[in-house]
Order: structure tokens, then sequence, then C-alpha cells
């Protein structure tokens, strides 16, 4: 599980370095000032129901911190509790998010994915690391020269691995999640 984190991070090292990269070639290329690269960070909260029907359905928090440029409304990295309402279970993600209208312009709607991997803390005092996933669309909801509030609408998913109990096997499938956000970025 260690190389799987591994090589996670550093994919995501070298996707921000090729972005960063190509980011500052842009604006040497460009005068226009409005076309910069600009620090945004940002935060989200909502629920998200469990679709599989193993009472995982969770609270989640998440906080982000990375850039935008141009089509890219945000490209960073991020951190999140999503804590199980009906049971004990826990998880954090660690993942890469990026979000786009595919446009240079502002727009209503916009697609996000957040790629990474989840610190499972599962019942029995048992935990894992294992991948994670969200995609969804986007509404913004208000948008100013420094802030932006939205709402997603999406699909999570999180895996886990089967977990050995006092020689008890005890087999725990994916969890898959349909999941409702607020968020705002600054």
């Amino acid at each position: 599980m260690k190389a799987l984190v591994s090589k996670c991070l550093r994919l995501l090292a070298c996707f921000i370095i090729i972005i960063s990269t190509a980011s500052s070639l842009k604006a040497q290329e460009s005068v226009d000032s409005a076309e910069r690269v600009k620090f945004s960070w940002g935060a989200e909260a909502g629920a998200s129901i469990d679709l599989t029907g193993q009472e995982m359905s969770a609270i989640d928090f998440n906080a982000s911190f990375g850039m935008n440029y141009s089509w890219i409304r945000f490209l960073g990295i991020g951190a999140g509790a999503d804590i199980a309402i009906s049971n004990s279970c826990r998880a954090y993600p660690l993942y890469l998010d990026f979000r786009t209208n595919f446009r240079k312009k502002p727009s209503l709607f916009f697609w996000a994915l957040k790629c990474g991997v989840a610190l499972n803390y599962l019942q029995h005092n048992s935990q894992q690391t294992n991948l994670a996933g969200y995609t969804g669309l986007g509404i913004n909801l208000a948008q100013g020269r420094k802030f932006n509030s939205y709402m997603l609408i999406g699909y999570s998913f999180r895996n886990r691995r089967d977990i050995n109990i006092d020689d008890n096997t005890i087999h725990l499938k994916p969890v898959h999640y349909a999941s409702v956000r607020l968020g705002v970025s600054f």
C-alpha cells in the first residue's frame, strides 16, 4: 500500500510541475495581466449518501489550496474528513483537486474531479489506505472578483479491503456515494 501512496504522490507532483511549467510559459507569451496564475484556496461542506447499503452515509468537510489560470478554474491539493453518521468509521481523503468549465470566461456550470487516497479508520479499530475519487457537476451560485461560491452534485468512490480480526475475515466492499456539497473559493 505504501508503494501505491508513493506512486500517487509522485504522479501528483509531476502533474503540478507540468501544469505550472505550462502556465509560466503561457504567462511569458501573454502580456495580458488578466490571464495570470493566481493562488486560490477554498472549503466545502456537504453530505454523501451511501449507494451500496453498507450504512456508510457521511457528512463531508474539505479544504483545498492551489491555483487558477485561464480555463483551469482550480488545480491544487486538498484534504478532507468524511464522518459516517451511523457508525464510528471515518475517512480522511488526500487528493488532487481539479475544476474546469473548459472556457476562459466564467460560466454557470463546471466539472470537478478529485483523485487521491483515503486514510480509512474502520470498525474493529482497523485502518487502511485506499484509493478514493470524486467527480461531479458544479453550479456557480455567486461570483465576485475575489470569491466564488458553488454547489457540487456528484459521485464519490472509496475503496476498502477485507480485514482480519482474530482469524476471522470481515469482507468489506468499496463504498459508492451520491454527494451534494456547498463550497466557497477565494
